[in-house]
């Protein structure tokens, strides 16, 4: 791409959107519904960042999730840069997943998470995901591979 973004470049612009969108929504007291939609639509097309134990092996699917917990609930952290790891950098190795697999995978196993835990943060629980977050993913895949054809 002689001129325009490589995916790569794509992946990060859109993540740092995802920050500042977080910020926004957070400042408005989680009551700015437009911000909220923002982060679904961006959410629904960006790859995280994840903290994995470091015996994990991303290639065979083995990951064992570094976890928080507050108020005895236990939360998968996500991360929208290695500059929001925090303390967890040191805890594990960072992987990159697709939307619809952490997805999915937070669903399957009735998993809380948060995005960026140590700064503005954002929470998802597993009806937030279900109701909202994952179909609206498949179908912005969906229209994407129809868009291709």
């Amino acid at each position: 791409m002689a001129n325009g973004l490589t995916p790569e470049q794509t992946s990060q612009l859109s993540r740092s959107g995802i920050r500042k969108l977080i910020k926004t929504y957070n400042d408005s007291n989680q009551q700015d519904k437009a911000t909220l939609s923002l982060i679904i639509e961006q959410l629904a097309r960006t790859s995280l960042y994840f903290i994995v134990e470091k015996d994990s092996d991303p290639k065979t699917g083995t990951l064992r999730f570094v976890t928080l917990s507050t108020g005895g609930q236990v939360f998968i952290p996500m991360f929208t840069g290695p500059d929001d790891f925090g303390a967890l950098a040191d805890r594990g190795k960072a992987v990159c997943l697709e939307p619809e697999s952490y997805l999915r995978m937070l669903l399957e196993n009735n998993c809380h998470a948060v995005i960026n835990p140590f700064g503005s943060y954002f929470l998802m629980w597993p009806e937030f995901i279900k109701n909202y977050l994952l179909p609206f993913t498949i179908e912005t895949k969906d229209l994407a591979q129809q868009k291709n054809l």
